[in-house]
């Protein structure tokens, strides 16, 4: 009866627009990468700082059909009508997905590998071709795109809009699933950054990102990125509210906004990300020394080894920053 109801929600759910479907390449002025899917174990926790769950394989994937058999079934459901559809994934349209495992695990590796390698186009239309568990490396890099590239400001609400649909889509059969969490929370928070302090509260997403934020770091104080995202979530909102409303209606205060990128700091120094945000943030709370501060962080980065495309991407995006800055 599940997998009923399932295949018809997928029948009637409409395709959401997938970006005005040009995007732009990963610029070639950058550190290239060439990680491949059946050489990804050598690197993964370096990659993901251990905290985008475990390398997919087909012991991994049968622990999450068995947490989270509803979510199983969808992608069952998923596979059935999409497969054949996508170049790659022919072969997964025949059979019963329980027979499958290592091939689909191989194409879940594959679309980490072009997350990592800086071809988000290629992660994001195998990861959503592959159902939930390819969500996560697709809108991943669909979210990274949005906000380190794009540069039209409709386009990159679009993509992030996709990123809350697809993640509220499949966080009721997987509730308290980790990345599906996080990557809804941080599609909104991007969102907010670009609206205006009454256009934000207009919207209800504050209190749900601060929720779910808070709960992710109160099930795993170590999870770098939702660190780094709540930091600097709290700086916007005194940004967009103030101080006083900011810590009265949503707890937002600067010293929790220093306290959570210092804990971030312990975990993952080596992660431009924290450095990068962390300017952002000090920017955002506008003290006397802001400026200052944010030009510390940023050089700071400089000094950094990028791993994947997206360090490489923030890096620059650092540059652009302090550059900006100096000329001010």
């Amino acid at each position: 009866m599940v997998r009923i109801y399932l295949l018809l929600l997928i029948a009637i759910t409409p395709a959401l627009a997938s970006a005005q479907d040009t995007w732009q390449p990963y610029p070639e002025h950058l550190t290239q990468y060439h990680y491949e899917a059946d050489t990804l174990h050598r690197n993964w926790e370096k990659l993901t700082k251990n905290l985008r769950g475990p390398l997919p394989t087909v012991d991994s994937l049968k622990a999450d059909a068995e947490r989270w058999p509803e979510l199983y079934e969808y992608t069952k459901a998923h596979l059935t009508k999409n497969a054949a559809a996508h170049p790659s994934l022919t072969q997964l349209s025949g059979e019963e997905l329980d027979n499958q495992y290592a091939e689909y695990a191989e194409q879940l590796r594959q679309a980490w590998a072009y997350l990592f390698n800086g071809e988000f186009r290629k992660a994001r239309d195998l990861g959503l071709a592959l159902g939930p568990a390819g969500y996560f490396p697709g809108l991943y890099a669909q979210a990274l795109y949005a906000t380190l590239i794009e540069t039209d400001p409709a386009n990159q609400k679009r993509l992030l809009e996709e990123v809350i649909q697809r993640t509220s889509e499949i966080l009721p059969m997987a509730p308290d699933h980790p990345m599906i969490r996080f990557g809804n929370a941080y599609g909104k928070a991007r969102i907010l950054e670009n609206l205006s302090a009454t256009e934000a509260m207009a919207t209800g997403y504050t209190s749900d990102i601060t929720k779910d934020l808070q709960e992710l770091l109160d099930e795993n104080p170590e999870n770098i990125y939702a660190l780094v995202l709540y930091a600097g979530v709290q700086a916007g909102i005194i940004e967009k509210a103030g101080s006083f409303v900011g810590r009265i209606t949503f707890g937002a205060r600067k010293s929790d906004v220093e306290d959570l990128f210092q804990k971030a700091y312990e975990i993952a120094d080596n992660y431009p990300g924290i450095y990068y945000e962390h300017a952002r943030a000090t920017l955002k709370l506008d003290d006397r020394s802001s400026r200052e501060n944010a030009q510390r962080y940023l050089s700071e980065i400089t000094e950094l080894t990028s791993a994947t495309a997206e360090d490489e991407l923030i890096k620059n995006r650092a540059a652009a920053l302090a550059e900006t800055l100096k000329a001010q």
